[in-house]
């Protein structure tokens, strides 16, 4: 890899802090024979490695002899735990805003390549995970810390427990599965492709009364230069910088962004490649962001964001922007 990927450091606290309070274990030993600096726990965003993080949740599984270890850490997570992440989630206007930002900014709790999205369905709203770079997999014990930590978050914007309606997910059937039953109280599926949880539409487009709209919009600008600052070494970071320039001229084909960026069109790809990305993704999710940008902005027609996105008319932008969110531009603008 060009580059390793990195997870807050508050996890590997969290972590640290439910060995000596629940297991009763020091992980000061553990921190010094991983080379973990304990001193990065004060920082706000501070990194960790993801090699450092994978063997730390391996050490403690192995120490405490508890394959859910990661459900008690998922116990214990904040909203404050997720950095600017966090702050963005507790002044969002309704769950599902809230959701679309856990998305929009995912490389704030870890840059390891996923996708991750919201669509919506008959059911309601279909949260969406997937791990295309099998070598970033989390192991099953980080996913579980997931699961409990995202529906503790939900609980506690929400102000009310929600559950979804029901789940899919990649760990296998073999673990237990009573007790994923029990957290998420619907019914589950194991050793699915991707991990998929159906939300009622109701619970996600109910109104929360601690949204600050201010606050919300505040916090996105800092979710982006933060996220920016992750990865301004990448080439994917170099690819999206120069399509934001060329998206508007229709001239933006993976030919044309290499000869830019000096490099052959083969070796853009291997580079994007060992990012855990490719061309497509990059030029798909930028138009993406910035298309969901313009339309909150309200500053642009829906014709003129389709030329800045690089799209020939507005019906083809249209039809790209319902693929993307589950919802056409005009309903995306309304409930932005």
């Amino acid at each position: 890899m060009l580059y390793e990927p990195t997870t807050l450091a508050s996890v590997a606290r969290l972590i640290g802090e439910t060995l000596e309070v629940d297991y009763k274990t020091n992980p000061r030993p553990i921190y010094g024979k991983l080379n973990i600096d304990t001193d990065k726990f004060h920082r706000p965003g501070a990194r960790v490695t993801f090699s450092k993080m994978g063997n730390l949740w391996q050490q403690a599984v192995e120490i405490t002899g508890d394959p859910d270890f990661g459900i008690k850490v998922g116990q214990r997570a904040l909203p404050g735990d997720f950095f600017v992440l966090g702050h963005a989630w507790l002044a969002s206007a309704t769950l599902l805003g809230a959701l679309r930002r856990m998305c929009r900014y995912s490389h704030v709790v870890s840059t390891a390549y996923r996708k991750l999205d919201v669509v919506g369905n008959d059911d309601g709203y279909a949260l969406v995970e997937s791990w295309p770079d099998k070598s970033t997999t989390p192991p099953a014990v980080a996913k579980d810390a997931g699961y409990v930590a995202l529906l503790n978050l939900c609980d506690t914007v929400a102000r009310r427990q929600v559950r979804p309606l029901r789940v899919s997910l990649t760990v296998p059937a073999t673990r237990n599965t009573g007790q994923y039953e029990a957290l998420f109280q619907c019914p589950v599926t194991f050793d699915s492709d991707v991990d998929t949880w159906i939300f009622r539409k109701e619970d996600l487009e109910e109104p929360l009364t601690g949204s600050i709209p201010e606050v919300a919009t505040a916090t996105d600008r800092i979710a982006e230069k933060y996220i920016d600052s992750l990865d301004e070494s990448t080439v994917s970071t170099s690819v999206r910088q120069l399509l934001v320039q060329l998206l508007p001229s229709g001239k933006a084909d993976q030919d044309r962004v290499a000869k830019r960026l000096y490099r052959s069109t083969s070796t853009l790809q291997r580079q994007l490649h060992s990012e855990g990305t490719n061309y497509r993704h990059v030029l798909e999710s930028t138009r993406r962001e910035l298309a969901e940008q313009y339309l909150k902005d309200g500053d642009f027609s829906q014709a003129q964001i389709a030329f800045m996105v690089g799209f020939a008319d507005q019906s083809n932008f249209a039809r790209a922007f319902k693929r993307w969110t589950g919802m056409s531009p005009g309903e995306y603008q309304k409930a932005a």
